[in-house]
């Protein structure tokens, strides 16, 4: 057995491989060979030489790929990830997955980097499925799937737990807006807190809102859909015409997927279940735009399950924040 480097002649049997030998045993979606390419090759991202096979006989029958993004900063301020190993499962628990493991780990180094954190820091994420739905899918797997035989490689060579991300899904197909959620509605409405799509004519406050909650990524991805040419409706909680709570943008995605980018409520509207509410009213609002499910993940100690278990979410996979220093 032999550890080569990649090259793009190896694609179909790379796809086979995955294909055969990690999709029916993982929650992991397949590849073909253009959709691979798209998630590898086309990556800006992708680096060739942090992506190896094993031969056996002339046969494929391992791939492993590690990836890193400086972001701009000392190559030693930021993390090395591994992307993903897999192995023909005739081969399995043979110690082929540990030396790839460690021929990536050595790439990594070679590029400067000092540790390696597997999370969704990962410029090259890979899909994945809901377990019991059709082709419920999550753009990008949020961590390790704790449990799963990746996680357990990783923790016989010297990774440790660095956090968890919980995966939540609902099937929207079935959502109907709980009683309850209306009369909270409808109490809040009478101290002039509703909820609405937001208007630009009417609405102001996002940058307060985002101030105060501290929240950049929020503020960016918002800006983003506004500098649109047919920006995507925003739902919002607001009183006289300021932006106390945003959630959505709502978007279908092709797969029927409800898009999430945040839920927030501005800390002076807290505590009276307006996030609980205004989601659940972006759920409704994303089933009438033709969603059939939602997914999204959050840490395991983030306060916002809270919203997503009252709005009918549930917990569907857990996934570990997996790091291994390297010096």
């Amino acid at each position: 057995m032999e550890i080569k480097k990649f090259n793009e002649k190896m694609i179909g049997d790379v796809v086979r491989l995955w294909n055969e030998s990690v999709v029916p045993y993982s929650i992991y979606a397949e590849f073909t060979e253009e959709s691979f390419k798209d998630k590898f090759i086309n990556n800006p991202f992708y680096d060739n030489d942090g992506s190896c096979v094993v031969e056996e006989a002339g046969k494929i029958i391992a791939f492993g790929n590690a990836t890193y993004n400086n972001n701009g900063l000392d190559v030693e301020k930021t993390p090395g990830y591994i992307t993903c190993i897999a192995v023909d499962k005739a081969y399995w628990r043979q110690g082929i997955g540990t030396k790839i493991l460690h021929y990536l780990e050595e790439f990594l180094m070679s590029k400067g980097k000092i540790l390696v954190r597997n999370f969704f820091g990962n410029p090259i994420n890979l899909k994945w499925y809901v377990p019991g739905y059709s082709k419920h899918e999550h753009a990008g797997a949020p961590a390790v799937e704790i449990n799963s035989p990746y996680y357990f490689l990783l923790m016989a060579n010297g990774y440790n737990i660095n956090g968890q991300q919980d995966a939540y899904h609902i099937d929207l197909t079935k959502y109907q807006m709980p009683q309850k959620v209306i009369d909270k509605i409808n109490e809040n409405e009478k101290d002039g807190y509703t909820i609405t799509i937001y208007d630009e004519k009417i609405h102001y406050g996002f940058d307060e809102l985002f101030d105060a909650l501290g929240s950049e990524g929020w503020r960016q991805a918002i800006k983003n859909n506004l500098a649109k040419e047919k920006p995507l409706p925003i739902l919002i909680v607001q009183k006289d015409g300021e932006i106390l709570g945003f959630t959505g943008p709502i978007n279908n995605e092709p797969s029927g997927r409800a898009f999430l980018a945040g839920v927030a409520i501005h800390p002076k509207a807290q505590a009276r279940g307006l996030g609980k509410t205004m989601f659940c009213s972006l759920c409704q609002k994303s089933k009438e735009n033709g969603s059939t499910f939602m997914t999204l993940f959050t840490g395991s100690d983030n306060k916002a399950r809270n919203i997503y278990l009252y709005a009918g979410l549930r917990v569907v996979r857990s996934f570990a924040v997996m790091r291994k220093d390297l010096k």
